[in-house]
């Protein structure tokens, strides 16, 4: 499956960027940072499909925020419409909540992430218990881990996905509201410089970081934007079922596994998925020496790994034999 980005004989692109991160938990002790990049010439499109799979009329897939708008009223209910125009959050898809919309919708958005080459992520892994946060000054050291990798994370996506294009345009980055993060100064202000220094020459930086509530219903502003940054909590959360296994809930699983093929693939061969990116850092942790001096120095072996050094814990078949019984 060949991505258009990289086929696309445009010198100049226009990008938007969702970001969103999963903090570290006990079973996977890893601050979890990700982005996803669109061309803006294709929002229009890829919001229209993503809102589109809300709607479960199979005879006519056409979303409206508002029932009163709903084209499919002779075949809806208001209660189904609210049911559909629920926020999709990996971590709250249950089995046991029965709700079908959720579950069918979570399953059409990761199918079309992998099948329509119009989005793409770039997922970077943070081992903490390798992470010497002295390096990240004493104050706000939180915010400043992610000042450092949030900028590492967009660079190396504008690397894989957008490296055809001599010039590339960040229109805006979109980021699910945390408040430490809105108040940080250096965050606000000063990252978009960095993330230019930082790149080549070929990045223009002609908007901001916005804050954006990732529910839909309670965005005032930027309500479609927030359908993006719901899709990125959803890709998040099934790379780390797969990677980790962090819960046994049957629907979590089933969602999960639409995207194992993807990443078996990209486990595989680094190269072979051009809209998925995983990496993870550092390898080794940073550990303190005593140079030729006898003074204190520190020996960094940061390198990056990527997901060929790591099984996928979840299991890609159902261990239940009872159906061959």
């Amino acid at each position: 499956m060949e991505n258009i980005n990289f086929l696309n004989s445009k010198n100049e692109a226009e990008v938007e960027i969702f970001f969103d991160e999963i903090e570290p938990e006990k079973e996977c002790n890893y601050l979890i940072l990700g982005a996803l990049f669109i061309n803006t010439k294709d929002k229009d499109k890829i919001l229209r499909e993503l809102l589109d799979f809300r709607c479960q009329n199979n005879k006519k897939r056409r979303w409206d925020s508002e029932f009163s708008d709903c084209k499919n009223k002779n075949n809806c209910k208001e209660s189904w419409h609210k049911m559909n125009n629920t926020e999709i959050h990996f971590n709250e898809i249950r089995e046991s909540r029965h709700n079908k919309s959720q579950i069918n919708i979570s399953k059409s958005w990761i199918n079309f992430f992998i099948n329509k080459n119009l989005v793409y992520i770039n997922i970077l892994y943070i081992d903490l218990t390798k992470l010497d946060t002295s390096f990240f000054g004493d104050k706000k050291v939180n915010a400043n881990i992610y000042n450092k990798f949030f900028r590492t994370v967009i660079n190396y996506g504008l690397k894989c996905f957008f490296s055809n294009y001599d010039r590339v345009k960040i229109k805006n980055i979109f980021y699910d509201k945390k408040g430490e993060l809105e108040r940080h100064y250096f965050f606000n202000n000063l990252n978009f410089d960095k993330v230019v220094y930082e790149s080549k020459e070929n990045i223009e930086l002609l908007g901001r970081i916005i804050f954006i509530d990732s529910d839909h219903k309670l965005e005032k502003s930027y309500i479609q934007e927030s359908q993006l940054i719901q899709l990125v909590d959803l890709i998040l959360g099934t790379v780390r079922q797969n990677i980790f296994y962090i819960s046994k809930d049957k629907v979590k699983n089933e969602i999960s596994k639409i995207l194992t093929k993807a990443m078996l693939d990209l486990k595989r061969e680094y190269w072979s998925v051009k809209y998925l990116k995983i990496s993870f850092f550092p390898k080794n942790k940073i550990i303190s020496i005593l140079d030729l001096n006898n003074d204190k120095t520190y020996e960094k072996n940061d390198e990056f790994l990527h997901l060929d050094s790591f099984e996928l814990r979840m299991p890609t078949q159902s261990t239940n034999l009872s159906k061959w019984l």
